[in-house]
């Protein structure tokens, strides 16, 4: 029976949601392991550079990884494998929807990691997103996949938003322990559906808006730095960033810089070493590439002092 009166709720407004054909369940990593299971997939072919997180999902699922390494143009050639063989490839930063398009028309069984591509269009066998890489969202994962499981079990997410509405009152760092550890928990979950909490937040986001903001910071980023990357994105009009990937060679003591600033750079993905060969070009990424931040909380203003700082 449906409940009247009483105290509000978390004033949400019903929008419609982004990708709103897609399944949606509690996490991205969970959105793999389905695919895994719809598909019946037994042996995958994994880049090293990913979050290790989806190595623990694919093993959850007793699924064999072949790991393959990306090369300077964030590309791949697999061809002496068998023709139908299930690949895994990221859509890194979101920026390469060309490289997306020309795989998934050469590899028939090709499965989008798109947790860094939120605004991405489905493309390849299946594709499957992470919101709250892109929104304050307390979890939530999105997929694109024409087989089916049987899933009806809903999760509930109240209580991982404690380091979302902390960081409205004090400083991102006194939130940090919360963030870690509501992630090292939603590591543990089953898959099941995505929570009603999640589902009304994301009818809140202004994602036209949020969009614009993304394209316009990253352009200004990419007219200033250029000069020093080593990377230069080839970007599909599709693409809307996660963040602009600086290349260099000073990378570590270019961190400590710009977190010596309050500018927050993370690091993609502390653990790949314990999988990579030494002198493969993924661990080089891994060592070497700053993301530098450029969400809808920022203003161009925001990115000219990252760029002060960068090149001071």
């Amino acid at each position: 029976m449906k409940e009247i009166g009483g105290y509000f709720e978390l004033e949400c407004y019903g929008n419609s949601p982004y990708h709103s054909e897609m399944i949606r369940l509690n996490t991205a990593r969970n959105a793999l392991r389905y695919i895994i299971r719809a598909y019946q997939i037994s042996k995958l072919f994994v880049p090293y550079y990913t979050c290790p997180v989806i190595w623990q999902a694919i093993r959850a699922e007793n699924c064999e990884i072949v790991f393959y390494d990306i090369n300077e143009n964030w590309e791949f050639d697999l061809s002496n494998q068998t023709k139908n063989a299930f690949v895994l490839y990221n859509n890194y930063f979101g920026v390469c929807g060309k490289k997306v398009k020309a795989l998934a028309a050469k590899y028939e069984n090709l499965i989008i990691d798109n947790a860094q591509a939120f605004y991405a269009p489905h493309c390849g066998l299946a594709s499957f997103y992470s919101p709250r890489k892109f929104f304050g969202l307390p979890d939530g994962g999105l997929l694109n996949c024409a087989k089916k499981l049987e899933i009806t079990e809903a999760d509930e997410s109240y209580f991982l938003c404690s380091h979302l509405l902390k960081r409205h009152d004090v400083p991102a760092s006194d939130a940090y322990h919360d963030f870690i550890q509501n992630d090292d928990y939603l590591s543990q979950k089953p898959i099941r559906l995505m929570s009603k909490l999640t589902q009304a937040l994301m009818s809140n986001i202004n994602y036209q808006k949020t969009k614009k903001i993304r394209l316009e910071n990253f352009n200004f980023l990419h007219q200033s730095l250029s000069y020093i990357n080593q990377y230069i994105p080839n970007m599909d009009n599709s693409d809307v960033p996660l963040a602009y990937p600086l290349l260099v060679n000073n990378a570590q003591s270019l961190r400590k810089k710009l977190i010596s600033h309050k500018i927050y750079v993370a690091q993609y993905w502390p653990g790949i070493e314990a999988e990579a060969n030494i002198d493969s070009y993924s661990l080089y990424l891994q060592q070497n590439l700053l993301p530098i931040p450029l969400d809808q909380r920022y203003s161009i203003n925001d990115m000219h002092r990252i760029c002060e700082v960068i090149c001071s």
